[in-house]
């Protein structure tokens, strides 16, 4: 792996005095370009860039089919599975919001600053709060499903559902719009010795919001997060009882179990990725950027895969979902074959 001499200076924010008309300032200069994987392992590029291009390929596929799926099966249209969609459209949301700029900026040699900074920056802090917020949800879902087998139709209708997802959209913009407002503009997180620097800290990491509504929106995560490993815990003491008498084990609960199993596989990589992730951000405020500049990539290419991971669990795990992405591929494989033919009668005519 080749590397670039440089020293930790050129990836810090450098600070020097001038002095102008007998007026001395001090002038700050922070280049992201001579940090992260981009500045320190230039050789790494096209294989950072194949990466982030197969994430964009599988994050919009695997979620497109697990949301069609959703959509167009009535036996799949129950409470849990609507946060399922939900998420599926926020991965999307989330993948298309940092992968394609992260890609054009490795691939150019550019960073993010400024209005699109800022805005990456709003939108990044509600897709994340989103996401966590929808899998809490499918988490209370799954045990009102386990421990009211018989009400759970009634205690999870449609007009609940819709209510707690407002609610999840109200939680998850409500952090960054009181920012908005009570400081007349989006914040963008600044790192040790930087000041008014609203740029990402490499090509590849995004602009993150800083300062108060960073740390708010990283505990609501996290709390969130204790939330759905407290449902999964619960879950799994009512399947350790029902054990106990396996006759009474019916096939729908089984089938309950295995969907809250499901859930469990994809909680576990939420903490693996995003935890690390959380705490990596904190440390983010305190630490010189040559220390912490690598693995905030690293982490972060391993936090996008959040952002499809859920999907090719569910493929794996289910054959549903599998039959219902191999009939979206063939139908995409016939379109475009029909408008191809359809394309090339036109011209011949």
């Amino acid at each position: 792996m080749e590397s670039l001499h440089i020293t930790n200076d050129t990836c810090d924010v450098i600070s020097r005095n001038v002095t102008v008309d007998n007026t001395t300032v001090t002038v700050s200069s922070f280049s992201p370009l001579m940090c992260g994987l981009y500045g320190m392992y230039p050789s790494w590029r096209p294989v950072i860039i194949a990466i982030l291009v197969c994430y964009v390929l599988m994050s919009v596929l695997g979620n497109g089919c697990l949301a069609a799926v959703i959509a167009s099966r009535e036996s799949m249209q129950e409470p849990g599975n609507y946060f399922l969609a939900a998420l599926a459209v926020t991965d999307m949301f989330s993948c298309l919001l940092y992968v394609p700029l992260s890609i054009h900026n490795t691939a150019h040699g550019m960073f993010i600053n400024g209005g699109l900074c800022k805005v990456q920056t709003f939108l990044g802090a509600i897709a994340v709060l989103l996401s966590h917020s929808f899998l809490m949800c499918q988490w209370a879902c799954r045990y009102t499903h386990i421990i009211c087998p018989l009400e759970y139709e009634k205690k999870l209708a449609r007009p609940r559902i819709a209510a707690a997802m407002a609610g999840c959209v109200i939680i998850a913009v409500l952090p960054p719009f009181v920012g908005l407002v009570r400081t007349g503009t989006v914040e963008v997180v600044t790192y040790r010795g930087a000041t008014d620097m609203e740029v990402s800290p490499t090509t590849i990491y995004p602009c993150l919001p800083g300062d108060v509504e960073g740390s708010v929106t990283g505990t609501l995560c996290l709390v969130m997060m204790i939330i759905s490993s407290i449902f999964a815990s619960l879950i799994y003491r009512e399947a350790q009882r029902h054990k106990r008498n396996l006759t009474a084990l019916t096939l729908n609960m089984e089938n309950k179990l295995k969907a809250s199993k499901t859930l469990g596989i994809v909680l576990l990589f939420y903490w693996m990725t995003w935890f690390p992730s959380l705490v990596l951000y904190f440390l983010s405020k305190v630490e010189a950027m040559s220390t912490l500049s690598v693995a905030l990539d690293i982490f972060q290419l391993v936090v996008l895969a959040n952002t499809f991971i859920d999907a090719l669990v569910y493929a794996f795990r289910y054959a549903i979902y599998r039959e219902a992405s191999i009939q979206m591929f063939r139908d995409v494989r016939n379109a475009t074959r029909d408008l191809i033919l359809d394309y090339i009668e036109i011209i011949s005519e």
